[in-house]
């Protein structure tokens, strides 16, 4: 009995400071956002008062929110299957140079984006993206065609941040992915193209299922941090403009907490955005988990 006990207080004990992180760091921000939902805060004052649910209401009949849940839909249509395929793919690619001269040339290149800041990577694209004198206007120029307005074009803004955004952030997955790949024996792959199995038959037939654990964090984590990875991206290129085209829900929660100071309004926001994620990685856990193979 004392061993159990003994046992139980050292579990607890390791337990504890990961518990404590948790519930300082995501628990408590939960509540203190619930909480700042029904009130208002009052500048002048520095004072808040009980506010009901009108913040609810005027988030809802806010058009900037619903222009930001429009954008931030297609942002995770558009990012998150780029993020997860291409570094697969490019992974792929790095494995069969793998052992060359030029692999540590070509790993560099690929990594390079995402150890920069993500304010630093907006500012990076924004001599490219110039409408007057950038890079990309005088190439298209060069080759006849007509320069683009890029971030500062209502139509082509969002697709530009897309862009941006995937730039800085694919060099963490596909790490993932070449970790993963490396793992397999090559012997296995080498007995498929033996009996004839192509390319992709033996990536969905063999490096799919072994490296299923990985694919599945990779899914789970690139749904969630997609959501506020682009934040400082959409800042420094377009600031939630032209006509909120680019606005998603955490910049929105940013401008009504920190620029307008509406703390009702934009734990409103928080709340909502924590809904969807939570809900993204529940239908994950449910439906794609049963898929993955544990070793």
């Amino acid at each position: 009995m004392r061993g159990a006990h003994g046992g139980s207080l050292q579990t607890a004990g390791l337990v504890a400071p990961a518990f404590f992180a948790v519930a300082v760091f995501l628990y408590l921000p939960i509540a203190a956002s619930g909480l700042l939902a029904v009130l208002d805060y009052h500048p002048a004052t520095r004072a808040f008062s009980y506010a009901g649910l009108a913040n609810i209401e005027a988030v809802w009949r806010d058009p900037a929110f619903r222009v930001a849940a429009w954008n931030t839909l297609v942002y995770c249509l558009v990012l998150v299957p780029a993020q997860v395929v291409v570094p697969l793919l490019l992974a792929l690619g790095l494995r069969e140079i793998a052992g060359s001269r030029l692999a540590p040339v070509y790993y560099a290149c690929l990594f390079a984006p995402t150890l920069v800041s993500f304010s630093v990577a907006g500012a990076v694209w924004l001599p490219l993206l110039n409408p007057i004198n950038g890079v990309l206007n005088e190439m298209l120029i060069a080759i006849g065609l007509p320069p683009s307005r890029w971030h500062t074009d209502a139509r082509a803004a969002l697709w530009v941040v897309c862009v941006v955004t995937f730039w800085k952030t694919f060099g963490l997955n596909l790490v993932l992915w070449y970790a993963a790949l490396m793992t397999i024996p090559r012997e296995q792959i080498e007995a498929a193209r033996i009996d004839g199995a192509g390319f992709f038959r033996r990536v969905r037939d063999i490096d799919i299922p072994l490296a299923s654990p990985t694919a599945f964090f990779i899914l789970v984590t690139t749904v969630f941090t997609t959501l506020d990875d682009i934040v400082g991206i959409i800042d420094v290129l377009t600031g939630g403009g032209p006509f909120e085209r680019t606005t998603n829900l955490p910049y929105l929660l940013w401008q009504k907490g920190l620029v307008f100071f509406q703390f009702g309004q934009a734990s409103v926001v928080a709340l909502v955005t924590i809904a969807i994620v939570a809900l993204l990685t529940f239908v994950q856990f449910r439906f794609v988990e049963r898929r993955v193979t544990y070793a």
